[in-house]
């Protein structure tokens, strides 16, 4: 009965809340079949889903006392722009300099890092702040980055650097998937603790 009245008097953050739900429990199917790839979304990374879902239960939590509309949107915001900063990023790093990209990658970096920026309209209407917990993630962020780019950038695909290392270490999938994913799971936690 109280999940009726909810879906009744918030029916978009209900859904999204029960969408969040699959995305978290799904994945977690997955790894039980032993794949950490969902190939029906272009084999994205299941931990990836697991974050998005967490960010938005986070933030319909969080914004549970505004209005409906308002709580969907801005978790929207928040899921969003973490997904396109760590895409914005990553591409960046192949480059080092936005200027170096052809037409084509420049474009799409473009709209990733414009699709970045929506989280300040959460910061303009005070819906977002950066607490000391988003700060300590954040920098953790940037400290994993800076170490995955000193040991070459190397990618699963190949298990290469990209780049000449400035730290030598052996490179196996399992070490370049850990620092794939701490990375990422670094910039989801400053996300996640962004909600004023």
């Amino acid at each position: 009965m109280e999940f009726l009245n909810r879906l009744v008097k918030k029916p978009l953050s209900t859904l999204a809340a029960l969408v969040a739900l699959f995305t978290i429990v799904y994945p977690i199917y997955q790894w039980g079949t032993g794949s950490i790839y969902v190939e029906q979304l272009n084999y994205i990374d299941s931990t990836t889903l697991i974050m998005v879902g967490l960010l938005f239960l986070r933030g319909i939590k969080k914004l549970d006392q505004e209005q409906d509309l308002g709580t969907f949107s801005t978790t929207l915001l928040n899921v969003i722009s973490f997904l396109f900063c760590y895409e914005a990023i990553y591409k960046l790093s192949f480059y080092i300099f936005p200027w170096k990209m052809p037409p084509e990658e420049l474009r799409e970096f473009t709209i990733q890092v414009g699709i970045t920026l929506v989280v300040l309209a959460g910061f303009a209407y005070k819906k977002f702040k950066l607490s000391k917990t988003s700060i300590i993630f954040l920098s953790a962020f940037v400290l994993g980055w800076i170490t995955w780019l000193s040991i070459g950038f190397p990618q699963l695909l190949d298990l290469q650097p990209y780049y000449k290392p400035l730290i030598e270490i052996p490179l196996t999938w399992q070490t370049i998937y850990i620092i794939n994913r701490a990375t990422k799971f670094a910039l989801f936690l400053a996300y996640f603790f962004l909600y004023a």
